[in-house]
C-alpha cells in the first residue's frame, strides 16, 4: 500500500477511536430507545436497544440465555455498574472508557446505556466477554446471537503477569507513566501501542524490556536516559498498559511519538508518515 493510503487508513482508525473514547452513557427510559429483538440460536429470547448506530445488550440477559443466574446493580449517585454470575465479575462506571471483566481491562469507548436502573453494553463488548458471535440486521431491529461456543472470558488477578510476564507489565506501565503521565488516557494507550508495535516489528528487539532499553541507535526513550523509567507508574498508566496488552490500538502502526513543543520533529516529518496527534504527542509510522 502506498504511504498515502496507509496514512489515510491509520488516521481513520485513530480518529474513530479518539472521537469515541470519551463517550459516556445515555440515561433514560427504555421506551425512548428503539427496541431490537434478540434471537439466541434462532429463538426469540429477549430485547436489546439501539442508541445512535450502536446496539446495546444487557450482560445479565446474556447470562440468562446461558443458564447463569446473574446479579446486576447500578448505583445512581456514583454511576457504578456491577454484574456478577458464576465465573463472571464485571465492574464498570458511566463515563469511563473501559470495563473490568474477571480482572481484565477491556476498552469500551462507546460507553454504557443505562435504562430504568439496568446497564446495557455495546454488542462488540458482549462478544468479547462471552466469546460469541453476534449479527445485527441491516435495519438494526434484530440481533442474532450464536451461543454454541460461548464461554466466559478467562482472567484472574494474575492474568497479565501469567500471560505476558511480570516484567512486561511493569516496564510498559513505567514507560507509559514516564512519557505520558500527564497526557489524556488515549495518549497513554498510544504510547504503549508504540512499544508493542516495535516488539512486533523486525526493525526492533522482540520483547517489551529490550525495546524500552534498546540503545543500538542511541537511547530510544528519554526516561531511560534521565532515570524516570525507574519510578513506579501511576494507576491510570497501569490500566493503559493492560489495555494495550489486550490488543487495543489507538495509533495504528505507529513506531514513533514525539512532543513537538519540546523536541525537534523535523526528522520524523521528513522520513516517516504522520498518523495522529493525542495531547502533546504526534505519532508516526
Amino acid at each position: 500500500m502506498r504511504a498515502f493510503g496507509k496514512r489515510a487508513l491509520s488516521l481513520l482508525l485513530a480518529a474513530a477511536l479518539l472521537l469515541a473514547l470519551g463517550a459516556g452513557a445515555a440515561c433514560a427510559k427504555s421506551s425512548e430507545y428503539p427496541s431490537v429483538r434478540v434471537y439466541a440460536d434462532g429463538l426469540l429470547t429477549g430485547r436489546a436497544y439501539r442508541y445512535g448506530e450502536e446496539i446495546y445488550l444487557s450482560v445479565g440477559d446474556v447470562c440468562g440465555f446461558l443458564g447463569l443466574s446473574a446479579a446486576e446493580s447500578y448505583e445512581r449517585e456514583s454511576h457504578d455498574v456491577s454484574v456478577t454470575a458464576p465465573g463472571l465479575a464485571l465492574e464498570a462506571q458511566v463515563g469511563r472508557s473501559y470495563v473490568v471483566v474477571n480482572d481484565r481491562y477491556l476498552l469500551n469507548p462507546r460507553g454504557i446505556l443505562v435504562s430504568e436502573g439496568r446497564a446495557y453494553f455495546p454488542v462488540d463488548l458482549i462478544e468479547k466477554i462471552f466469546n460469541l458471535r453476534a449479527e445485527v440486521s441491516a435495519q438494526k431491529d434484530r440481533l442474532e446471537l450464536n451461543l454454541r461456543e460461548a464461554e466466559l472470558l478467562p482472567g484472574g488477578e494474575s492474568y497479565y503477569e501469567d500471560t505476558f510476564g511480570r516484567d512486561s507489565l511493569l516496564w510498559l506501565s513505567r514507560l507509559i507513566s514516564a512519557e505520558a503521565g500527564d497526557q489524556p488516557f488515549a495518549g497513554k494507550i498510544g504510547v504503549g501501542n508504540v512499544v508493542l508495535n516495535r516488539v512486533a516489528s523486525d526493525r526492533f528487539p522482540d520483547t517489551i524490556f529490550d525495546v524500552i532499553f534498546d540503545t543500538k541507535n542511541g537511547v530510544q526513550f528519554a526516561p531511560v536516559y534521565d532515570g524516570r523509567i525507574y519510578k513506579d507508574a501511576d494507576e491510570q498508566s497501569k490500566i493503559a498498559a493492560r489495555i494495550c496488552l489486550e490488543g487495543y490500538r489507538m495509533v495504528g502502526d505507529s513506531l514513533y511519538f514525539i512532543a513537538p513543543a519540546m523536541a525537534d520533529d523535523s526528522w520524523l516529518k521528513e522520513y516517516y508518515v504522520y498518523v495522529t496527534s493525542i495531547g502533546q504527542h504526534d505519532f508516526y509510522m
